[in-house]
């Protein structure tokens, strides 16, 4: 990340273990000065995703990663942008078929009906400057001793060398970073192939639950969909998606 203008001054660091890289980070959010950087870790204790799931990788099967930011500008969100990156790092490396890979609203990216990678943004206001944490999983090898069904870079390609996978997603991170709203709202759609052909119950709206089918993303990110009930679109900002295969 030698030629990275975004990147070239944060602090990288790596741990066989630590119950949480984004944790970690926002210890910093304390200091003084909040230090830019970048947390690997081999293993996490206490992963977490979205709405506190928890993260369940055994040593050496996962990437696991944080990284900060300060007052990112972008109008599309970034959550958003970050799995754009990790979808496009993944497909740019891979060696196999990878027609099914694809991206899920808001914040994963899965491999025909598998989770591969999730993503985990958290922000803190502090001095009127805008932090961020971004927190990434992605599963390399087959999740052993999950409870759930999850795939893996390993179905993509027989390289699955960490250090590369940064290397790439760092790059592509940075260029999407700058990108238009509207131009990252197009780009987003069309990596997310198999999302729009999925049925999902839509759960967490402070409103009863619901099966719709997923229309369209707009700059600002959010999602519109087409309620099953009465086939009229609604637009959300955030949800539980279960997929109906």
């Amino acid at each position: 990340m030698s030629a990275s203008v975004l990147f070239r001054n944060h602090i990288i660091s790596w741990t066989r273990e630590t119950a949480s890289t984004s944790d970690d980070l926002k210890q910093g959010w304390a200091a003084a000065e909040v230090a830019q950087q970048i947390r690997i870790a081999d293993y996490q204790t206490a992963g977490r995703g979205q709405h506190g799931r928890q993260w369940h990788a055994l040593p050496g099967q996962a990437l696991l990663f944080s990284f900060s930011l300060t007052d990112s500008q972008n109008r599309f969100p970034l959550s958003l942008i970050a799995g754009l990156a990790v979808y496009r790092a993944l497909f740019q490396l891979a060696s196999h078929d990878r027609s099914g890979l694809w991206l899920k609203w808001p914040n994963d990216v899965w491999f025909n009906h598998c989770k591969l990678a999730g993503i985990l943004c958290e922000g803190c206001l502090i001095k009127n400057r805008q932090h961020w944490i971004v927190g990434i999983g992605i599963n390399l090898l087959p999740l052993s001793q999950s409870n759930v069904e999850a795939a893996s870079f390993s179905e993509l390609s027989d390289c699955h060398d960490p250090q590369k996978i940064l290397c790439e997603f760092f790059a592509v991170f940075e260029d999407l970073l700058s990108a238009d709203a509207e131009i990252l709202a197009k780009s987003w759609s069309l990596a997310a192939s198999l999302f729009w052909q999925t049925r999902f119950l839509f759960a967490g709206i402070g409103e009863p639950d619901f099966i719709g089918l997923p229309e369209a993303v707009d700059a600002d990110g959010a999602l519109l969909v087409i309620d099953d009930s009465d086939k009229k679109s609604r637009r959300l900002l955030s949800a539980t998606l279960k997929p109906l295969f």
